[in-house]
């Protein structure tokens, strides 16, 4: 028996260091928190508590594999790897022969977040000229919102929210999907700071709030600018600190008028004197903190929304104010030469560039020359893509050879042509940067690979070797490629060697990055941005009325507490706990349909019909309906996924998903 160290890969701000008891066997019997880490402090989630029942599933895929039957129906016979390489090489040969290298396409996800793992497929497909894919289904808005105000991703150190007197959680659920930050909070808490919640349901992290401000989705961008409006108008705002740190206050002045409390109200849903309350709170206190969530920007209003809650933190000096601020992201803290790994040089010339949002589309629709060769790595897009019917049309397409290197028989992997088996962040080495705190975190393989699944580095090295490729990116150790990736582990000799003894270290100093300005073209926080104009946004914080489609409720697709997206899927037990595909609703919008609660209902709008458990629950206010979680289609009543619903609209900027922008009806099973 011994105890091993290695990193949660999953899309989650907290990125964990987790000890791992492994046996005799191999085996991975328990997982817990490090407690020597200093963010994670000894905890994880319920998730990768139960993370030996996902590693060792009897549902893994060990072998390699060629469909045997019709697509999509789970018919497929076990091959050798030297079989199914060669096929594949073949396939990929004299598909670019025939249409040239753009008729290939690789859909990547963040199944699994180590740079080295996630990013093993880049140079393969840059080699070959195949198609690439800008936005992704998670967070380009917020990027492209968040840095045209901060002007990158850099903003309060996570940990010093423990120092603040007024936490605002704004569109996140930091309960399930950030709690080790919630938990630094809890410090605070004790010395008296208050925690508001602003957010279109009560969640479990509004259900602990001591206030919780219900907001229409979508609207965000105008009740950040009503408090704008009162903290102006009040004189709640830091004059030395906007002359000294800000850009274009002169012009924000100009519009505040247009967005007092009242008609504010009438758009958010927040009453008028709740918006006032909520603008001195936060003007009055002495260091107050906004945490951001991603799931606000995934509308089309999104980078907007992002763009104009980062400015409130520069009325009132708090990015300067120990324990204040605002936090989105903390990519910045990782320094990092992302070409080592990518290899864009490799690249015969620049390539068609395809939204991945609009995958469905993408299949169906894009021609000169058409996409005939797909590889899905990391990600289940059979479930997890909006308009989920038409991709699902496009994976059945039978002149579309596709391979899916996959841990599980996902939705995605029954529409195959050649499944791979996938390692799991616990047989393979990586290098994890965190997206919610500033450590840098090696993990080697903590067991064997089970079966004959192999890394995604791995895979595209033998495929590289049979497609005749002998650039050395395919070639070079592991741990070589994570070296060369953060030029400060070449300079710095003692964190260097930190680092390589698997130790959580950090770059650069987070706390001064902020010190001498804001890396904006400006060198300030930009109230009014140049940079937005020339791409043709509207330079200052806005907030646009846009039409809405058909549908009589707001749906909303938040991450669920036990499973959070489609990688838990295979854990019963998780399952378990989650209970069943529900959509939470008020009970007066049941009422009048005719539902009662604990039945199952359909929902349904232009695009298809989902059968969901009906919950109904004062936390869903009037017009909106809230869907937690993606469930895998042969755990839902009628086979069909959350995503069925969800519209491949872009949205305002960074061409990202606008998975919470939709609308549906409901209606009684008959």
């Amino acid at each position: 028996m011994k105890q091993l160290k290695t990193v949660c890969p999953h899309d989650c701000p907290d990125t964990c260091s987790i000890i791992a008891t492994v046996d005799d066997q191999g085996n991975v019997i328990s997982t817990k928190g490090d407690p020597e880490h200093p963010f994670t402090r000894g905890a994880l989630c319920s998730k990768v508590l139960r993370y030996a029942e996902r590693v060792h599933s009897p549902e893994r895929l060990l072998y390699p594999m060629r469909r045997s039957g019709p697509k999509g129906s789970g018919s497929f016979e076990r091959i050798s790897w030297e079989q199914a390489l060669d096929e594949i090489a073949d396939r990929l040969k004299q598909a670019v022969a025939k249409h040239g290298g753009e008729t290939v396409y690789c859909l990547s996800g963040s199944g699994n977040m180590g740079l080295i793992q996630m990013n093993a497929h880049v140079p393969f497909f840059h080699k070959i000229g195949a198609s690439r894919s800008r936005g992704d289904l998670c967070s380009p808005a917020a990027d492209e919102g968040w840095n045209y105000t901060m002007g990158d991703m850099v903003g309060s150190r996570p940990e010093s929210v423990a120092d603040t007197d007024l936490l605002i959680v704004w569109g996140m659920n930091m309960a399930s999907s950030n709690m080790h930050m919630l938990a630094f909070f809890k410090q605070a808490k004790k010395n008296g700071a208050r925690m508001i919640v602003i957010d279109p349901y009560k969640n479990r992290t509004a259900k602990q709030a001591d206030w919780y401000i219900p907001i229409r989705p979508g609207t965000d961008a105008a009740l950040a600018l009503g408090m704008m409006n009162v903290l102006v108008g009040e004189g709640l705002i830091d004059w030395p600190y906007i002359e000294k740190y800000t850009h274009g206050f002169d012009k924000l002045l100009q519009i505040l008028p247009e967005y007092a409390p009242e008609r504010v109200s009438a758009a958010t849903g927040v009453p008028a004197e709740d918006i006032r309350r909520l603008a001195r709170l936060y003007g009055q206190a002495r260091a107050p903190f906004i945490r951001l969530g991603i799931g606000l920007s995934r509308s089309r209003r999104g980078g907007m929304s992002i763009r104009t809650i980062a400015c409130l933190p520069g009325l009132v000096g708090a990015y300067h104010k120990p324990g204040g601020g605002a936090l989105m992201f903390t990519g910045k803290a990782f320094p990092r030469r992302m070409e080592v790994l990518t290899r864009p040089d490799l690249m015969p010339g620049e390539t068609r560039i395809l939204d991945l949002v609009r995958f469905g589309h993408n299949l169906l629709h894009v021609a000169e020359p058409p996409i005939t060769c797909l590889f899905v790595s990391g990600g289940n897009p059979a479930l997890s893509c909006p308009d989920n019917n038409l991709v699902r049309q496009g994976l059945l397409r039978d002149d579309l050879f596709t391979v899916v290197h996959e841990q599980f028989m996902t939705d995605t992997a029954r529409y195959a042509d050649i499944v791979l088996p996938a390692t799991t962040s616990f047989e393979n080495f990586d290098v994890y940067k965190s997206y919610g705190h500033t450590y840098l975190q090696k993990a080697e393989p903590v067991i064997a690979p089970l079966g004959e699944a192999r890394s995604n580095r791995d895979f595209y090295k033998a495929l590289a070797e049979k497609m005749g490729f002998d650039d050395e990116v395919f070639t070079r150790p592991n741990e070589e490629l994570a070296l060369d990736l953060f030029p400060t582990l070449k300079q710095d000799e003692a964190k260097r060697a930190a680092f390589l003894s698997g130790k959580a270290i950090e770059l650069t100093d987070w706390d001064d990055l902020l010190s001498g300005g804001f890396p904006t073209p400006s060198g300030k926080l930009e109230f009014y941005s140049e940079r937005m104009a020339r791409d043709g946004h509207p330079p200052l914080p806005a907030y646009l009325e846009l039409p809405e489609e058909e549908g009589e409720l707001h749906l909303l697709t938040p991450p669920a507490h036990f499973t959070l997206n489609t990688s838990f899927g295979a854990v019963a037990k998780l399952r378990e706990q989650e209970g069943k595909p529900t959509l939470k609703i008020h009970p007066e919008s049941a009422r009048e349909r005719g539902i009662e609660a604990d039945e199952w209902i359909e929902v349904y709008n232009k695009r298809g019909t989902v059968r969901f458990w009906a919950q109904l629950t004062d936390d869903v206010p009037l017009g909106v309906a809230v869907a937690e979680g993606v469930w895998w289609t042969e755990h839902t009543p009628d086979n069909h996924s959350i995503n069925v619903l969800t519209s491949d609209r872009l949205t305002d900027m960074g061409w990202g998903s606008t998975l919470h922008d939709n609308r549906v009806s409901i209606r009684k099973l008959t």
